[in-house]
């Protein structure tokens, strides 16, 4: 794959799009001019049927190009929420061959949460997608993060100086969170709504707790953003929940 025309290559180029945490408005210029014009949109699902967290952020745009009498093409594309290969690999497969479809007509864009290559479904979509067309045309848009998002409504460092960052994803072990702890200075903890009360144990037996910003939400309806995790109940803790952890200590309290 490649960012630049190739020999065989489809009509279409596939954008793959990063539209932020969930504001609107920190949509990037680059992402709004493709979305104004690209006729179709592919939105990731986890099941059939299911909503689509990016297609609400992109509303307003969507709206503006039906006034025009130019509305997107949604096509939805479903990754499982499943470790099984097979199951796996026949979605790659399936979405692979329907991308390339509407590929064969004109350009899509490829529209997910926060950083298009951080966490996303767009790298396994990637995955289905070289062997069918290695010749693809492939352009990417970078979006801003949750917890980027998140720390500028702390307003505080994410890092500073020589500070080392780590980021983990929804699924680790206690010994994976106390290395965490024990490597790097700023330690961020991804979709934490699972783990919420172990992480919290750990925390607070290292001393912690008061180094600690719980976000969840962020740019959304229901956003909540909280310095005191003793305040924050398991059962409300969403999926899309992150913890941030400056071992350091805060700027501003």
């Amino acid at each position: 794959m490649t960012g630049r025309p190739s020999s065989g290559a489809l009509p279409g180029i596939l954008y793959g799009v990063g539209v932020g945490p969930g504001d609107p408005e920190l949509l990037t210029m680059k992402a709004h001019r493709i979305l104004h014009e690209a006729p179709v949109w592919a939105v990731p699902t986890s099941y059939a049927d299911a909503g689509s967290m990016a297609l609400e952020v992109l509303g307003p745009l969507r709206e503006a190009r039906e006034r025009e009498g130019r509305a997107p093409d949604i096509v939805s594309l479903l990754f499982p929420m499943t470790r099984d290969e097979r199951l796996l690999s026949e979605a790659r497969k399936k979405n692979a061959e329907t991308l390339l479809g509407a590929l064969s007509r004109g350009d899509a864009a490829f529209v997910a949460l926060g950083d298009i290559l951080f966490y996303s479904t767009f790298g396994n979509l990637l995955s289905g997608l070289h062997p069918l067309a290695p010749a693809l045309r492939v352009e990417v848009v970078p979006g801003i993060t949750a917890y980027a998002a998140g720390v500028a409504k702390l307003v505080e460092p994410l890092t500073q100086g020589s500070e080392r960052l780590a980021v983990l994803p929804a699924v680790y072990a206690p010994e994976e969170i106390e290395k965490a702890l024990d490597l790097f200075e700023v330690v961020v903890f991804m979709k934490i709504n699972k783990v919420f009360p172990a992480v919290r144990e750990i925390l607070s037996r290292r001393g912690l707790l008061d180094r600690t910003a719980y976000l969840s939400s962020v740019g959304m309806p229901g956003e909540r953003i909280e310095r005191h995790l003793d305040r924050v109940a398991p059962e409300e803790v969403p999926y899309m929940s992150l913890l941030v952890v400056r071992k350091n200590g805060w700027m501003v309290r």
